[in-house]
């Protein structure tokens, strides 16, 4: 019962920590002012915290797999539930590879210009 709720908890954190209230007004005015070396910084951190909520989510899988007692949803529906987490993780990584593939591209523009 105490994993279930500091799970929970992590998750929840997790979340409001990862909300870019911000970040569009800042990325709409970097784009506005073609400045290539802050958005090809903005879409490297962008990658990083996509890998970081991928590799959270893989992990929470991998704790399911090893201790799939711990799900609260029934034990014919844990492993529905491990390949959602794994499916959450698959699209954090994909999101991942397109901002870094979005630095690379701002990175070239650098070295070539407007």
């Amino acid at each position: 019962m105490k994993i279930r709720k500091l799970t929970g908890i992590f998750l929840i954190l997790g979340l409001l920590m990862s909300l870019p209230a911000f970040a569009s007004d800042d990325i709409e005015a970097l784009i506005k002012a073609g400045d290539h070396r802050k958005l090809e910084m903005y879409y490297l951190e962008e990658a990083k915290n996509l890998k970081a909520k991928s590799d959270k989510w893989e992990v929470f899988a991998e704790y399911y797999e090893k201790f799939p007692d711990e799900y609260s949803g029934g034990s014919e529906n844990v492993h529905k539930h491990i390949g959602n987490l794994r499916a959450m993780a698959d699209d954090y990584r994909k999101a991942m590879h397109e901002a870094r593939d979005l630095a690379s591209r701002h990175h070239s523009l650098i070295r070539k210009g407007p």
